[in-house]
């Protein structure tokens, strides 16, 4: 029979510390997208430009320039939560981490 291995504290706080950076990388990300031009396939479009998608060899959509840029910023906000939610609860992680090793003063 086998037990389950807990993590050190140690090793919580370094997990928290990956998932803090993995976050801020979700973030920049997110600022990436809200900053860039709308683009199509990685061409930026133009006024008058339509972007089609494709799944195999049947077209699933098609946006003008007002529209990429509103799903553009769709996408980017969407990182922004995420991104938002991943480091609140790494810090978080983070903190009970320390106060386990013993950082916290009482």
């Amino acid at each position: 029979m086998t037990s389950a291995r807990e993590n050190t504290p140690l090793q919580n706080f370094l997990g928290s510390l990956f998932f803090l950076a993995v976050g801020a990388a979700i973030l920049f990300v997110g600022f990436k997208i809200n900053s860039s031009p709308a683009d199509c396939g990685g061409e930026t479009m133009s006024a008058g430009d339509t972007c089609v998608s494709y799944s195999g060899s049947h077209q699933t959509g098609s946006n003008d320039l007002d529209e990429q840029k509103s799903e553009n910023s769709s996408s980017a906000n969407g990182a922004f939560v995420v991104g938002g939610i991943v480091i609140l609860a790494s810090a978080w992680l983070s903190v009970a981490a320390l106060r386990d090793m013993g950082g916290s003063s009482r």
